[in-house]
């Protein structure tokens, strides 16, 4: 990233080490933390939660993991 930015973090374990935020300081960048289960201020959150809650009503159907969890772009 070449133009300075805010990076929003969620409250992941490797996303509070200290070194992350260091290399951001160092480009220019400023870290963001999401506050601690707030879902709802990451979208992503619902999209892992609607692929889950698909992959448990499709899995036994497929030999594969990888293959059922393409089969949800395929279905959506």
């Amino acid at each position: 990233m070449t133009q300075k930015s805010v990076i929003i973090l969620d409250n992941a374990r490797f996303h509070r080490m200290g070194v992350l935020r260091e290399m951001a300081g160092k480009w220019g960048h400023k870290v963001l933390p999401l506050a601690p289960y707030s879902p709802e201020l990451n979208p992503i959150e619902k999209v892992w939660a609607n692929i889950k809650r698909y992959l448990r009503t499709v899995l036994s159907d497929y030999a594969r993991f990888d293959d059922a969890l393409l089969s949800y772009f395929d279905f959506n």
